[in-house]
């Protein structure tokens, strides 16, 4: 991993846009976890919260989850989770707090501790965060004396001595012809309504450098205003300037100039309410040193010599003279008793260098060794025991002058020991960077346009394929593994964020080592270091199967899922697309798959949905690159032709149905109809086109349909009869059955000719029924029985399709019912049952007894007709019965 500098990553961690919290787990006596104590949080997750820090820290999760709304409870119990599976857990998560998706990520790196990550996956991130981040410029340090960015702790300070209303910090902009408001006190929530309101934000606002603003700031500093008119006159509306001073009931103004060696850097402006004077000014300018002093430390080479180290200690407290042979001190002074605890008389008539931490005795002989040589020592550090038996750390400058040793030194210990608490921060956050998913890394973008990449985590690696040395070797790498489709796009973007300093999101795909792709989410937040020096801090996440989703979503929104082609929603969109003069003469052509309501019936709905993908397969096949089909209902289909004639589409109309009606499905040819329409100019909307097309195809369609279901029926009839070769003597015999028996009945001619093609197509619907069923050797299952049992309603069906059938189709609906009303498929009983299916009944009952079944031996006659007769009155009609035996069976053979 790249060297991992503290201060960097403090600051990567407190200004990255991804949210942080860490708990420290609270457990009962059985070493249970019950409870969780906010232990650390980040500016983002004070956002996330809408809460400051300290409304957290040492504040547990059951005390606070009254301040949460529900959506924000959620997540709490996965912290939990990761407690108890000490595995990394990452879901999504949607905040109705702030109407936003994060990914949250939830592990624990260190015993006793449990981390979470949020990441703001919204597509599109409010920009005017960037806005509300200038404001919070807490703990960085300058970089050149041009550059300041002050704590805003500092400017509460000088509120609170002061007595102001408001203090603000303003920077000279690099253009020299500008300055800034970089920070304010005074901002309570009561002020920022108040400004909100009035339209009016200072912090952040670039203000004009005017004539008169350079003549007032010629007067020597402190400057004192009796009100605030001299310096914004001019600069804001009127009408702002009057609601301001009414508003906030202003005073005095005293600004104080930050300047030094001829250098204007900008001022800090002290605002104090009306009728109260400020108080402890001087202290103010003490400030101000202070601020040019670390101007001054900013603007040092980091090679320092030893002199400029040595004047480091001109405020030290600690002196000390010894013996260079002996180590016999000569002098303390009486800071020493201060540190240690004991008598000063008593420190300098002991041997000094037994209080020395038994662990530093070698290192500290190694020190009188170097003066001995006549060496210089500088920062060296040893522990000290003090009279309670704690140990100091003290910082030691030490030179020889003849055969003394001459030595400043200093209490260092709080240092020490927060050095140690960082470093082990340090440790924890290199650790927490290689746990968290994905990578977080700091990019910089330099004046003269080269790179770097100052951090990055492990996770860089995994997801780019780029071992951290070719990382630091050669920083382009990474853009290198961009995909090529992807890579203006990203670049676009980073120079966009670049000049705008606005935040980086982009979605792209990176090349994987073995060629394949992965889909990555960037975002990172940017920071103005200097003139063209720009520094991100920022995450990437491997998103490919969310984009994956995502895509897999967005197709389905837009096609149809059974034949793939365009659904409702895309054409309705593309109508709107192709109504443009440049699309003219523009073509629709309405299809309409005839007979699917039939084929589901007599195949059922798979057939009906191998119907569909047939055709659609030949209408894609059929079009141009340019052309569109889309899927709009059921059996409907739409094909959009731009730059096409009426003539033109025709043709392709009559190819379609020829190629349709040269393909079949189970025996049935495809066919459909056909209705075209062009909208040639503004005369007709594309909707009046489209309309236009539908009413020609259900003209043609209606045309055809009486002749096409006819004969659908036939070919149905015909499939069956290839399917079970029996039906069709079967159906034969029944048929001549029920015509003697209506004939015996003194049925007219016209009602026996109905009787005759009721019994010759009443097991029409056994088509639906397969063969494995239908030619079962041994007893059939209930749910066989159930299977064959649906034959009489998918005959009705079928033949309720053809306006002629339709009184057959009740007919043959009803051939299985019984007299005594146990029969199906409603169960009806006696005279309800129609007079034609009760004489089917017995036909068709009688000729399946003697021919036999797989499933049935054969009866002989006389065993079929005593059945026939003893199910009179129960299963058939009994006065049918009658007639059965005097009319019918005297003409059977024996």
């Amino acid at each position: 991993m790249a060297d991992l500098d503290q201060t960097k990553f403090q600051s990567l961690l407190r200004h990255m846009p991804q949210g942080y919290v860490e708990f420290k787990v609270l457990y009962d006596e059985a070493g249970e976890p019950v409870d969780y104590e906010f232990h650390e949080v980040n500016e983002a997750f004070e956002r996330i919260m809408k809460a400051k820090r300290e409304h957290f820290l040492e504040g547990r999760i059951t005390d606070k989850l009254k301040d949460f709304e529900y959506s924000e409870r959620e997540w709490i119990v996965q912290v939990a989770r990761a407690v108890d599976s000490g595995e990394t857990i990452t879901f999504e998560h949607f905040s109705r707090r702030n109407k936003a998706w994060y990914e949250l990520s939830v592990f624990s790196e260190r015993p006793g501790y449990v981390s979470t990550l949020f990441h703001d996956i919204t597509p599109h991130v409010q920009e005017n965060n960037a806005l509300k981040q200038l404001v919070n410029v807490s703990h960085r340090f300058v970089t050149t004396g041009r550059e300041l960015l002050m704590n805003q702790h500092f400017l509460d300070q000088i509120r609170g001595f002061t007595g102001a209303k408001a203090v603000t910090l303003n920077l000279m902009d690099d253009d020299g012809k500008t300055y800034s408001t970089v920070a304010m006190s005074g901002m309570d929530e009561l002020l920022e309504r108040s400004l909100d309101v009035l339209g009016f934000h200072p912090v952040g606002k670039k203000w004009p450098i005017s004539s008169k603003r350079k003549e007032l700031l010629q007067a020597p500093s402190p400057i004192v205003f009796d009100d605030i008119m001299p310096l914004i006159d001019g600069m804001l509306p009127k009408r702002l300037i009057k609601n301001i001073l009414r508003i906030f009931d202003l005073g005095q103004v005293i600004l104080f100039k930050i300047e030094k060696d001829g250098v204007f850097y900008g001022d800090l402006t002290i605002v104090m309410d009306k009728n109260k004077q400020a108080s402890r000014l001087g202290l103010v300018e003490l400030y101000i040193v202070h601020i040019l002093e670390q101007m001054t430390k900013a603007d040092r080479q980091i090679g320092e010599t030893k002199e400029s180290m040595f004047e480091g200690f001109a405020n030290v407290d600690l002196e000390c003279i010894m013996s260079l042979k002996t180590h016999e001190i000569f002098h303390l002074n009486a800071a020493w008793e201060r540190v240690l605890g004991f008598p000063l008389e008593e420190l300098e008539n002991m041997d000094f260098t037994s209080l020395v931490h038994p662990e530093d005795v070698t290192k500290t002989d190694e020190a009188f060794t170097s003066l001995e040589e006549g060496k210089e020592i500088y920062r060296f550090i040893n522990r000290y025991r003090t009279i309670d038996d704690d140990y100091r750390f003290i910082e030691w400058h030490s030179k020889v002058q003849g055969n003394y040793i001459y030595a400043v030194a200093k209490d260092v210990t709080e240092r020490v020991q927060l050095e140690e608490e960082l470093a082990e921060r340090d440790r924890l956050l290199t650790k927490l960077s290689d746990q968290v998913p994905g990578a977080i890394y700091q990019f910089e973008r330099l004046p003269d346009g080269s790179f770097n990449f100052p951090f990055f985590s492990r996770g860089f690696e995994v997801l780019t394929g780029i071992t951290l040395e070719e990382m630091k070797d050669d920083p382009g790498l990474v853009f290198s593994k961009i995909h090529p489709d992807d890579y203006p796009n990203v670049m676009a973007s980073i120079e966009a964020s670049y000049e705008n300093l606005t935040i980086w999101d982009a979605e792209f795909r990176v090349i994987t080592p073995d060629g394949g792709t992965t889909w990555i989410l960037g975002s990172s937040r940017p920071e103005k270091l200097g003139e063209g020096h720009v520094l991100w801090h920022g995450y990437i996440g491997d998103v490919t199967e969310k984009k994956k989703y995502e895509m897999e979503i967005e197709y389905l929104s837009y096609h149809d899922q059974l034949t793939g082609v365009k659904n409702r929603r895309y054409f309705d969109e593309a109508l709107i697309t192709y109504d443009e003069p440049c699309y003219y003469p523009l073509a629709l052509i309405v299809v309409d798959i005839n007979g699917l309501k039939l084929t589901n019936d007599a195949f059922g709905h798979l057939v009906g949905d191998r119907l569909l993908i047939e055709a659609t397969m030949t209408l894609k096949r059929e079009i141009r690159g340019k052309d569109t089909v889309a899927r709009i209902g059921g059996d409907e289909f739409v094909i959009i032709m731009p730059n096409t004639s009426r003539d033109e589409a025709i043709l392709l109309s009559e190819r379609l149905s020829q190629l349709f009606h040269d393909k079949a499905i189970e025996g049935l040819p495809i066919s459909a109809s056909f209705g075209e329409a062009v909208k040639v100019d503004d005369s007709l909307s594309i909707s009046e086109v489209f309309n236009l097309a539908e009413d020609r195809m259900y003209h043609h369609k209606v045309s055809e349909k009486q002749s096409r279901r006819h004969y659908s029926i036939q070919l149905i009839m015909r499939t069956l009869y290839e399917k079970i070769p029996r039906e069709e003597a079967h159906s034969q015999r029944v048929a001549e059955l029920s015509r003697q028996l209506g004939q015996a009945m003194n049925f007219t001619s016209a009602e026996v000719n109905e009787l005759v093609t009721a019994a010759t197509l009443h097991d029409i619907g056994k088509v639906a029924i397969s063969n494995e069923i239908l030619d079962k050797p041994g007893m059939l299952t209930e749910a066989e029985w159930r299977e064959i049992k649906r034959h009489p309603e998918v005959s009705y069906n079928i033949l309720s399709t053809v306006p002629e059938y339709g009184p057959l189709s009740e007919i043959v609906l009803a051939h299985h019912e019984r007299w005594d009303g146990k029969g199906y498929p409603k169960g009806i009983s006696g005279e309800q049952i129609p007079l034609a299916a009760r004489i089917i009944s017995i036909a068709d009952t009688f000729d399946v007894m003697v021919t036999g079944r797989p499933y049935r031996k054969a009866k002989t006659l006389d065993e079929a007709l005593a059945v026939i007769e003893e199910e009179a009155g129960r299963q058939f009609d009994p006065e049918l019965v009658e007639v059965f035996f005097k009319k019918v069976v005297p003409t059977l053979q024996r």
